[in-house]
């Protein structure tokens, strides 16, 4: 069966069926067919059809590489870059892990060790606690601002004490060189006075923690001590009350021979005060570090700001490469998306096109099956979409390294809900 004039004539006018560009090759179409002689396939091309078909297919191929370009391959950059975040994240984790930690006698611990130690001496503060004892208890940090005051105010008095010995007119400190130097000294003297009785006491009571008995006070019995460590507990305590009452002594006479002579029992008053006062200083400067726990706890306080400075880095560390790794989740999404589109769409290209629309109707005339018989699928060149999507997708799920990662976090923090990622 030949075209109808018809056809033919309405088609040149634009109304189909037709299209106006592939008049031409509708006939030729239909005139291989008759040279043929046998009907085909479905599937099976003619050359004519098979040319035709090719060029319609070329223009989806340079189309769907341009939106390769414009819109796949920025979104594949981004993956990439976040991929590139996540695995140096991986690595500063694994570098954490790895990590030396510093005893309290400077030993060098690995993290495992490091860990080890911390829970064995806080399982034994616990279980000495529990026992009932007291030589783990701390000072709270109220207490310790209270001695600060108390050593501020003891700085004020030390230096008025200073000023009456050095024979300072504080009243006429300014008028004379010779007045600003005493002054000054004494200032000096009563500051050094002070954070130097402040600091032998401290140190005296950071020494004896080691002598910290389970009630709490000094443990004169040698028990857990090295050989002559009592008397030596004996002779520093004695050196820390004479330095204490010889300051007090100090204080008290100066207020003596400076009070008024008409009221000895008033001066003789103050001068216990002020004696009172020094030695209390002094007191709880000792027991400021003698009553802040006992070696274990000073061995856990040097473990456990490492522990937690590294704990605080990983959680960072983690909730970065958990939000990279959602980015990227989404992004691949979004990908997977654009590409479905981009396919339909390049399909859609071809199978709307005038070429096929002309094999379509050149079919319907000389096979009798109608114009919306089926053709066979585009064959479009879609390599560089392909190649984008397997890239995206294997950065995008956790591979053998980042696995592991994810198990050990999982083992050393089994509240973590993990950083698989669902492509």
């Amino acid at each position: 069966m030949r075209i109808p004039l018809g056809e033919t004539l309405t088609s040149l006018l634009g109304m189909g069926p037709m299209p106006f560009t592939k008049i031409v090759r509708c006939h030729e179409l239909v005139g291989e067919a008759w040279r043929i002689g046998r009907d085909r396939p479905a599937g099976e091309w003619t050359h004519s059809e098979d040319s035709l078909r090719r060029t319609a297919e070329r223009r989806a191929d340079t189309w769907a590489k341009a939106e390769v370009v414009a819109t796949i391959e920025p979104t594949v950059a981004t993956i990439n870059g976040l991929h590139a975040e996540a695995r140096f994240i991986d690595h500063q984790l694994a570098a954490l892990r790895e990590r030396r930690y510093v005893g309290p006698h400077g030993e060098s611990y690995t993290t495992a060790e490091a860990h080890g130690r911390h829970a064995e001496w806080s399982a034994l503060v616990e279980e000495q606690e529990q026992a009932g004892s007291r030589a783990h208890r701390r000072v709270s940090p109220g207490v310790k601002k209270l001695l600060l005051g108390l050593l501020a105010l003891d700085v004020i008095v030390l230096t008025f004490l200073m000023a009456k010995f050095l024979n300072v007119d504080l009243r006429r400190a300014l008028q004379s060189a010779d007045s600003v130097l005493r002054a000054v000294t004494a200032l000096l003297f009563g500051i050094l006075g002070t954070v130097g009785v402040a600091l032998t006491m401290k140190l005296f009571g950071r020494r004896h923690r080691a002598y910290r008995a389970a009630h709490g006070g000094w443990d004169f019995t040698g028990g857990g001590s090295p050989k002559g460590g009592t008397r030596t507990l004996v002779a520093e305590l004695l050196l820390c009350g004479l330095l204490a009452l010889a300051l007090g002594v100090a204080m008290a006479w100066r207020l003596v021979l400076d009070g008024p002579a008409d009221d000895r029992f008033l001066t003789a008053v103050m001068a216990a005060l002020f004696a009172l006062v020094i030695g209390a200083v002094a007191y709880l400067s000792y027991q400021s570090e003698f009553a802040d726990g006992s070696t274990t706890t000073e061995a856990i306080d040097v473990l456990a700001p490492q522990l937690h400075g590294t704990h605080r880095t990983e959680e960072a560390l983690r909730a970065k490469r958990e939000i990279l790794l959602r980015q990227t989740a989404r992004l691949v999404g979004q990908l997977l998306r654009d590409s479905a589109r981009l396919r339909a769409e390049a399909n859609r290209r071809v199978a709307e096109s005038p070429h096929d629309k002309a094999i379509r109707y050149a079919r319907s005339v000389h096979q009798y099956c109608g114009y919306g018989s089926t053709l066979p699928a585009p064959r479009l060149s879609l390599d560089d979409l392909d190649l984008a999507l397997a890239q995206a997708t294997s950065w995008a799920d956790p591979g053998p390294e980042q696995a592991a990662t994810r198990d050990e976090d999982v083992q050393g923090n089994q509240d973590d809900d993990g950083l698989a990622v669902v492509a």
